[in-house]
């Protein structure tokens, strides 16, 4: 799976008793955890040697998905379906932590949302002997 701005490409690979099937019109789709349909039997773009993608462009980065391909009639048993989860929330406020403000102010170290204003995390900061500091920090505890 591949993450750009709130989009993930999902990738399916089909077979037919091992061997790559290509020329197939596989749909695509996928749930959050509460049941609720994101995706609704979307066409999916062949790629090549099995390989299909679905453009999924209302993609949140917060929320888990459960994800089902079907690669139509024309594949029995194990090799029609293909499901998947992506298990990433949570890794969105990791990439905001990477690539947005951060600060250490009255001894804390703030990480700050998109809006750069919104805390997102903060951290008192201690010394080894358990002195709030922001020089010679040994240790960080949630605020």
């Amino acid at each position: 799976m591949a993450v750009w701005n709130n989009k993930m490409n999902l990738i399916a690979f089909f077979s037919n008793k091992g061997t790559p099937s290509t020329g197939l019109s596989p749909t695509i789709d996928v749930w959050k955890l509460d049941g609720t349909q994101s995706v609704t039997a979307q066409a999916m773009t062949e790629i090549a040697g099995g390989f299909y993608y679905y453009d999924f462009t209302t993609y949140d980065e917060d929320e888990d998905y459960v994800i089902r391909a079907d690669g139509t009639s024309t594949l029995t048993g194990a090799d029609r379906y293909v499901y998947s989860t992506n298990e990433t929330a949570g890794v969105g406020n990791i990439l905001k932590i990477e690539k947005n403000r951060w600060e250490i102010k009255s001894n804390q170290m703030i990480f700050y949302d998109d809006d750069g204003t919104t805390a997102l995390y903060t951290f008192d900061l201690k010394t080894k002997s358990d002195v709030p500091t922001e020089r010679d920090v040994f240790k960080r505890n949630p605020a």
